[in-house]
């Protein structure tokens, strides 16, 4: 039988068991952001949409694939594609830069972005990550990596490899983007459609292209570590030194750049290398100068964002429920079994509560298969089985089922 309404393409459900496997994942998600002292915000799903024109670069992608509509007074909304823009508005706009000098904020969220559909990539997608606002100390850099990977480990995914780089600051990066427009302009005609685009508006983009005709230009490149001052150079090593001194492995990747214009100073992607393409599980870097712009104080700042579906398509975490303390079974008594149902979830007990009223024998099976602790059925008397032990008795009340459960 097919329903008459289908999911918006681009969309998905998030089904049991898969929605257990989701569940436990947000649940390490926010144990470890707590253990690090960090803070759960949630933004609203719509924002005006200059906060990304104006913030996010208009050439990215991001910015072209968003979501746009204006509303009733002509206010042009968006569904939000991203997550830094709008946690860094609610941080001035809330007065954190004032009452937290250095305020440590995690999310876990859905975005949307109007891209082609396809595997591994919706239009509705859900992100993890971490915005520390306030420091601009090379161990606060530090801190924000040791968090990934603690978030990776605890999903299982070990097989990865971090890849780190220092894009410097603006000023840097002027005299960078320069001698790139110089080097890939003689390329031009080899280059692809879109790094061609790219190097109309921003040259530094290119070197985040997956296009095959790119790859091998894109390889003999300028590398921005020769245009990094002493003191850009002098933290990108003592960050180096502390990752060294914590055991985490990395790669320095001199080409690596993120996709969103207010990016500067360290950046970092950890990839998965267990599969023949290196795919990215998470990605970050500091946007020191986000804040300002936005018209809130000056104010240091580094997060990572992470795909949740990504994340989930490499954890090994499994997607089985808890174990249900007591199924529990009736023909005519129900009433003293709903009620015997609520005493036991009151002390902390989970229960099923079978209204099918089917066979016991189909009961029983039922209760094995979803690995019941007892099985209790309502009669005159409180029948009660130990599907472990096989153990059975009869109890005449509540009181005695509690004494016996506890012996």
């Amino acid at each position: 039988m097919k329903s008459k309404f289908q999911k918006v393409k681009g969309t998905y459900d998030i089904l049991p068991p898969e929605s257990i496997k989701w569940n436990k994942a947000l649940a390490i998600f926010q144990s470890i952001s707590n253990q690090f002292g960090y803070e759960e915000i949630k933004t609203p799903i719509i924002e005006d949409i200059n906060l990304f024109k104006q913030n996010i670069g208009y050439e990215t992608d991001v910015s072209k694939e968003m979501f746009s509509w204006k509303d009733s007074s002509s206010n042009q909304l968006v569904l939000k594609p991203e997550m830094t823009a709008p946690v860094v508005r609610a941080y001035i706009e809330s007065g954190f830069f004032r009452s937290k000098p250095l305020c440590k904020l995690f999310y876990i969220d859905a975005l949307f972005r109007k891209e082609k559909p396809q595997k591994g990539r919706q239009r509705q997608f859900h992100q993890f990550g971490i915005e520390a606002l306030g420091s601009s100390e090379v161990e606060q850099d530090v801190e924000v990596i040791l968090l990934a990977t603690k978030v990776l480990f605890q999903l299982g995914i070990t097989n990865t490899n971090l890849q780190i780089n220092n894009i410097g600051n603006h000023e840097t990066r002027k005299k960078y983007e320069a001698k790139l427009n110089e080097y890939f302009t003689d390329y031009k005609s080899h280059l692809s459609k879109i790094s061609q685009n790219r190097l109309k508006n921003n040259s530094l983009r290119i070197l985040d292209s997956k296009e095959k005709e790119d790859l091998e230009i894109i390889k003999n490149a300028p590398l921005i570590k020769e245009f990094l001052t002493k003191d850009e150079q002098n933290n990108f090593t003592k960050l180096l030194s502390h990752l060294d001194a914590l055991g985490i492995s990395y790669t320095e990747s001199g080409h690596l750049v993120r996709g969103l214009d207010y990016y500067n100073g360290t950046t970092f992607e950890i990839t998965n290398m267990s599969s023949k393409s290196q795919n990215a599980l998470l990605g970050g870097g500091r946007y020191d100068y986000l804040v300002e712009s936005m018209g809130g104080p000056s104010t240091p700042a580094i997060g990572f964002a992470a795909g949740i579906e990504r994340l989930l398509t490499e954890s090994t975490i499994d997607d089985k429920n808890e174990t249900v303390d007591f199924f529990i079974s009736f023909d005519t008594h129900s009433k003293r079994a709903i009620k015997i149902a609520n005493q036991l979830i009151d002390e902390g007990y989970s229960i099923h509560i079978d209204t099918l009223k089917k066979s016991e024998k189909n009961q029983l099976k039922n209760a094995i298969k979803m690995s019941a602790n007892f099985f209790l059925k309502c009669n005159e008397l409180i029948e009660l089985k130990n599907l472990s032990s096989k153990e059975e008795c009869k109890i005449n009340d509540f009181t005695e089922l509690k004494k016996f459960i506890k012996s």
